[in-house]
């Protein structure tokens, strides 16, 4: 697939940026620095990425069967009030044609509300299914995200989901005999007076009337005494009253700790159960599923070990979780093909267009500062392959059923090492590969570079930036305490549909799919994705009829050996292959009753697979039992680009600025660096991103960056 390159090329006067890194923040960078008029007149924009695709940690390839196949489970929530309009953007500028596949925004974004938690009750896991109420809020138009700038909102919006909540357990459920609907409509009305009362605040909330504050007791009394009464034997309502106190708990900690005008950072140090704790949560609220969502999305375990308590800022935590609550239409927004083609091919795509360069296949080694140590004076580039057609840039797009996506592998063909490449099998983007550069550059400040931005992940920092962390304090501050964690995934493709595999419950809304995050660990999350199965290319007699997802954090059992042990790689894929075997072996009876043995071949194993309903690439070599997972897909994600950046106690005030790297041609971008949200995440990613564009060209405005404290500055 080949791109045309822009027509009108940046003027001679133009100010030379080279972004380092392909992920979602340097790619939002490129969006934003080109998204002002005239912008050729100032900068002339090169991309530097190691091997052949974009991504970064939402890099997709294609696989045999032109399988989707990703580092992890991927989606927007609603409160990806940046990320959401980005893309809403990207596809506006891209233009695609009536007809073609993803051709708009609404074709490629699709909301949903429901969420599946897990509780353990009486020796066993139980499915939670949990549907959001949707709203109005649409994530394209101005006026609806105007109305999501303010913590206040933020507070009110959790108000308002509560009580739509309990209006959704009133209409389907109610409360039996004469007592229980007196106590019930007592306690209603204490609550919708309550949350009522932080709606009125809004914008306000730092001197709500104490007249709320009573009301905001009342229901707590109220949940602890009647409402837990009434909820003896009642599943739903006991379900509704630990949503409940988690709501209420926020919402009062962050008027008393005055969120709203002090912000989330003062709250950082202290561990987000604590938080809870403090204001009023108990342990069974703490240690519930509604509570752990946010830190299983995130990945917050020391070292990735899920055995070990999380750890999470409490304002990280909380900026996080009234987002989440604050959504724009629905809980979530799932990509209706795989992260590549859904996201980053579109973002290439509009930038190509708009004339950013890109040159694939540069590892960059190390950054080399001035003699003063008070720039960036060159970066040193291993070239892990040339062009064969050195005047045309490389293309790196295939279609697959007419839908711009990413290969598995490079384009051979336009490589003049590609035969090399394709016999040894060398893959460009681990550190461990043992691949040597065909060819070293320096690219030199003044020459190839004006200002630099530097958007790969923290996780890289300690082998590419060593004189930077000498130099400077602060950087060896932040690489201590902004730690990463690696994680694993696994993608199986099924014979029978996921109903037919036992799931029963009914969904409220359209799109709406199976997307949890607090399964059995170390693999606690797990989405179906089966809607992906269209944009893939199987033969007819062996088409899958599900295909599910399972992610989660990967423990550091060992440092990372030096990058001249070239057999780390299969090591950790050999790993993780033998989790994923034996979770599925044991896990799969509460989430797909009808998958297991038992089912399939009575008598049987009621908890594991049966691996005969996994859909094999070639069913003449599948074999038989756990052997035919081997025609599955499963990833380390163990390369220091690729380990998800976390937010543990402590560490907001290490995070650098995107102005503030300390050198004075360096710009930073990234989840990594101070963002306001300073939560691993897309979201965290396009912010850095426009923070870093914000850095080199004052454009956009901070006040434009939703969620970001302009008081930071």
């Amino acid at each position: 697939m080949t791109l045309a390159a822009a027509s009108t090329p940046p003027s001679s006067n133009a100010k030379k940026i080279a972004i380092l890194g392909g992920g979602i923040s340097a790619l939002t960078t490129a969006f934003e620095l080109t998204s002002q008029p005239n912008w050729q007149d100032k900068f002339d924009i090169t991309v530097y990425q190691l091997g052949w695709r974009l991504g970064g940690k939402c890099a997709t390839a294609r696989g045999p069967n032109m399988r989707i196949e990703e580092h992890g489970i991927h989606g927007f929530l609603g409160s990806y009030y940046n990320a959401l309009p980005l893309m809403s953007r990207a596809y506006e500028a891209l233009g695609r044609a009536p007809g073609q596949p993803l051709a708009t925004f609404d074709d490629a974004f699709k909301p949903a509300s429901f969420v599946l938690m897990w509780e353990f009750i009486d020796g066993k896991m139980t499915q939670w299914p949990f549907t959001a109420p949707t709203n109005a809020l649409r994530p394209c138009d101005p006026a609806s995200l105007a109305k999501l700038q303010s913590v206040d909102h933020w507070i009110a919006s959790a108000a308002q989901v509560l009580d739509g909540l309990f209006d959704q357990h009133e209409a389907t459920h109610g409360p039996q005999g004469l007592m229980a609907k007196v106590e019930w409509a007592a306690g209603r009305t204490v609550l919708r007076v309550a949350l009522a009362a932080v709606q009125r605040a809004e914008g306000d909330l730092s001197s709500i009337e104490s007249a709320a504050w009573r009301a905001l007791d009342a229901v707590w009394d109220w949940m602890h005494n009647s409402a837990e009464k009434l909820a003896a034997g009642d599943t739903e309502l006991r379900r509704l009253l630990i949503v409940a106190e988690y709501l209420l708990a926020i919402i009062r900690g962050c008027i008393k700790d005055q969120v709203a005008t002090r912000g989330f950072d003062p709250l950082d140090a202290e561990n987000f159960s604590d938080w809870l704790q403090r204001h009023g949560a108990s342990m069974r609220v703490t240690s519930s599923p509604m509570a752990l969502n946010t830190v299983n999305l995130s990945y917050q375990y020391p070292k990735g070990d899920t055995a070990r308590t999380a750890l999470m800022g409490a304002g990280c935590y909380l900026h996080w979780t009234l987002r989440s609550f604050a959504y724009m239409g629905a809980f979530a927004w799932l990509f209706e093909a795989g992260t590549g083609e859904t996201v980053i091919a579109p973002l290439y795509q509009a930038l190509v267009t708009r004339g950013v360069k890109f040159e694939f296949f540069q590892k960059v080694e190390s950054l080399v500062l001035s003699a003063d140590k008070s720039s960036v004076a060159a970066v040193n580039i291993g070239v892990q392959a040339t062009l064969t057609n050195p005047t045309q840039p490389y293309q790196p797009l295939i279609s697959v059923k007419g839908l711009p996506a990413w290969p598995g592998q490079p384009q051979f063909d336009q490589l003049v090492q590609g035969d090399a490449l394709r016999n040894s099998a060398v893959d460009l983007e681990s550190y461990w590969n043992g691949w040597q550069p065909v060819a070293q550059r320096q690219l030199l400040a003044g020459r190839d570079f004006d200002q630099l931005v530097f958007a790969i992940s923290i996780g890289a920092v300690p082998y590419l930036c060593t004189e930077l962390l000498a130099a400077r304090p602060a950087w060896q501050t932040m690489v201590a305490k902004v730690t990463t964690v690696q994680t694993q995934t696994m993608q199986v493709w099924l014979k029978r549909t996921t109903p037919e595999l036992g799931w029963t419950t009914p969904f409220k809304n359209p799109n709406d799919a199976v997307v949890g995050a607090t399964y059995i660990n170390p693999l606690d999350g797990q989405v179906d994705f089966t809607h992906l199965l269209k944009w893939e290319d199987w033969p007819t007699d062996g088409m899958p009829r599900a295909l599910w997802y399972f992610s989660g954090a990967m423990a550091d059992y060992e440092a990372p050996p030096p990058f001249t042990d070239t057999q780390y790689p299969a090591r950790a894929h050999a790993r993780v292959k033998a989790q994923c075997v034996q979770y599925l072996q044991a896990n799969i009876g509460p989430l797909l009753p009808l998958a297991t043995t038992n089912a399939i071949s009575p008598p049987g194993d009621p908890m594991g697979l049966d691996f005969g309903l996994l859909q094999g690439i070639d069913e003449a070599t599948a074999g038989d039992g756990v052997h035919r997972f081997k025609q599955q897909f499963w990833r380390a994600n163990i390369d220091p680009t690729e380990s998800y950046v976390t937010s543990p106690p402590g560490s907001t005030a290490a995070r650098l600025k995107a102005w503030g790297s300390g050198f004075s041609n360096l710009v930073l971008a990234g989840d990594w660096i101070y963002t306001g949200l300073n939560v691993g995440s897309v979201e965290g990613a396009v912010m850095g991103g426009r923070l870093a564009s914000h850095a080199v060209s004052g454009y956009p405005a901070l006040s434009a960056i939703v969620g970001y404290p302009v008081a930071a500055v």
